[in-house]
């Protein structure tokens, strides 16, 4: 399911994973690409969306930004900026609002009407449409905020409009049954239904500890109990940033090659 296989079979290996597909209205918004991805939201007259700072690639020549600053402490707590944009069209005729992800990433549109409040990550938020609620989720538990992966502040998102999130990689979703449980690397997560449970579990037993940090896994893993919908990503922003770093670190102040001191 997830590579080619030589020599297909016929069971099915997915452990109810799926790949996440868009199930976009079209006379609201579609998402376009297949690694980078933008989505273009339609905007009747008089709307307006949300839109994080930086995500804007184009629109119609009726649309209209204004800024807005919240002095929330919850958006500033779960990495949003208090200053956000707003969009609205205020032309006649509907137009066209072009948006991407602030870093290589896919966009998954959530209809919070299905899905009811969700919890992300940290920096998910990407943009929304009609009543999307940006809040904070305190997690008081010392285990899941120490070991989860995931601290003790994430994101709330809630209310019965269009969320879409940003998640790098390849995006996973299943949808966990009451008692079923998944257990997942923690910088893989991306978000989960209010209805699903984080806890942790060690990974290897205490004898694997050594093992487990020198291979790279650490000795705690994620679990998530359903029942609820989950999305799991294959490419954290966290883990792509530390693969380009040792290229980053090469480069000094001023385009100087740390190396050898010459200057691009």
């Amino acid at each position: 399911f997830f590579w080619p296989m030589a020599n297909p079979v016929a069971e099915d290996l997915s452990n109810g994973l799926s790949l996440y597909v868009s199930h976009a209205n079209e006379t609201r918004y579609h998402v376009m690409g297949s690694e980078m991805q933008i989505v273009n939201v339609e905007l009747t007259p008089g709307a307006s969306m949300e839109v994080a700072p930086g995500a804007m690639m184009h629109h119609g020549p009726n649309i209209y930004a204004q800024p807005h600053c919240s002095c929330s402490c919850g958006r500033y707590c779960t990495g949003e900026s208090n200053i956000y944009m707003t969009f609205e069209n205020k032309g006649k005729d509907a137009e066209t609002i072009g948006l991407t992800p602030v870093f290589p990433a896919k966009v998954i549109p959530v209809h919070l009407t299905e899905t009811g409040t969700i919890i992300v990550r940290k920096t998910s938020f990407m943009c929304g449409i009609g009543d999307v609620k940006i809040g904070v989720s305190f997690d008081c538990c010392n285990t899941t905020s120490c070991l989860g992966g995931l601290g003790a502040i994430r994101q709330k998102v809630s209310g019965d409009g269009i969320c879409f999130l940003q998640a790098g990689g390849t995006v996973l979703e299943k949808t966990l049954e009451a008692g079923e449980s998944l257990v997942v690397d923690q910088e893989s997560i991306v978000g989960w239904q209010q209805t699903v449970k984080l806890g942790t579990k060690m990974f290897g037993g205490c004898c694997g500890c050594c093992s487990n940090i020198c291979g790279g896994e650490g000795c705690f893993m994620a679990t998530l109990a359903g029942p609820g919908k989950i999305w799991i990503t294959s490419m954290s922003f966290s883990k792509w940033y530390r693969t380009l770093q040792p290229t980053i670190s090469e480069v000094g102040v001023g385009g100087q090659d740390v190396a050898t001191g010459e200057t691009e």
